[in-house]
């Protein structure tokens, strides 16, 4: 039997030109998507927007999310001018090892602030009209660090992942009767140009004793990571909500 095509919707994408969601961006393009970028990377959301207007309509927004006031009144312009329907949080990520005992509270307030906080006011914003609607694909952005422990962050960072896992247990919860379903992808080491270069600048023997804890012995790539995210963002995954889907080549099982 032929598979039904798929209707093509507004997808808001926050950090839109970092590794993982700049290459999400690309594939929710190509089916057709209408897609509001959000970044605070002015040059690279141009690059990315001016790659993609030729498969579809693009808006780029330059903005802060982590400016929670300034954030707001941003998303609330976005949903009354394009009523998304697919929010992927992808704002948030740490490459600095930090041991617990040389971590300050101002770590654990960025790092919440920059998972936690700002993965929540897209969702305040947005899900309210996604519901009215009847329908909506929330995915947030954790780690296996939030998962487990991590060889390549620190507390902080991984009590925030950690965190975006609940949070969005409780939202989908919230939600579930709504026609608005919220998921988490947990990735493990991939291998964008943010990781890959913290990963350069470890010695080979530290580069060794990571590779052996991790069963595939190598990081994922950018195309490994993304096809969860494409799932989730799609109507096939309307039964799927408060899930955690771990991408992370069997560090965490």
């Amino acid at each position: 039997m032929p598979v039904a095509p798929t209707t093509p919707r507004t997808a808001l994408l926050i950090g839109a030109a970092g590794g993982i969601l700049r290459e999400v961006s690309r594939q929710l393009a190509e089916e057709g998507n209408t897609l509001v970028l959000y970044d605070r990377d002015q040059a690279a959301l141009d690059r990315l927007a001016a790659e993609l207007g030729s498969l579809t309509k693009v808006e780029a927004v330059v903005g802060d999310i982590t400016d929670l006031p300034a954030a707001e009144r941003q998303l609330n312009d976005i949903v009354d001018r394009f009523a998304p329907s697919i929010l992927v949080n992808g704002v948030g990520g740490d490459t600095r090892v930090i041991s617990y005992a040389d971590l300050t509270a101002d770590h654990f307030e960025q790092s919440f602030l920059e998972n936690v906080s700002s993965s929540w006011i897209a969702v305040k914003v947005c899900a309210p009209r996604m519901a009215a609607d009847g329908y909506g694909r929330i995915v947030n952005f954790a780690s296996a660090g939030g998962r487990t422990y991590s060889h390549f962050n620190n507390a902080a960072y991984v009590a925030a992942k950690a965190a975006v896992v609940g949070m969005t247990k409780q939202m989908a919860y919230e939600l579930a009767p709504t026609g608005v379903v919220l998921n988490v992808v947990a990735h493990g080491p991939i291998a964008t140009e943010r990781v890959a270069g913290a990963w350069e600048r470890r010695d080979p023997a530290q580069k060794e004793a990571v590779l052996a804890r991790l069963p595939m012995h190598r990081m994922g790539t950018v195309e490994e990571a993304v096809g969860s995210v494409l799932h989730l963002c799609s109507e096939s995954a309307g039964y799927s909500t408060g899930s955690v889907i771990d991408i992370n080549g069997g560090l965490y099982m």
